[in-house]
């Protein structure tokens, strides 16, 4: 999102590189996200990892529901609790 930050090549991979602020973030992970739900699962974290991030998540989106950043974050933490089953 800034010039003088090194892109990582992880960003470019994943469609990151380039964005130029927070709305386009949020947009770009949103294709990120929806790009994920047709390609395989991978095993990344243990159940108890998986919990945490989903709580951390949670957290953020409450701060500001409605921003476009947190609406995320509250869709992938309630998409990792499905998985959990919780």
């Amino acid at each position: 999102m800034s010039d003088e930050v090194t892109q990582d090549p992880l960003d470019e991979r994943y469609g990151l590189a380039g964005v130029r602020d927070m709305v386009e973030y949020a947009e770009a992970l949103t294709r990120l996200l929806a790009r994920g739900r047709r390609e395989r699962c991978v095993a990344l974290l243990s159940e108890a990892e998986a919990y945490a991030a989903a709580e951390l998540l949670g957290q953020f989106a409450l701060h500001d529901p409605q921003g476009a950043l947190n609406r995320l974050a509250a869709s992938l933490a309630s998409r990792i609790y499905s998985r959990l089953g919780a």
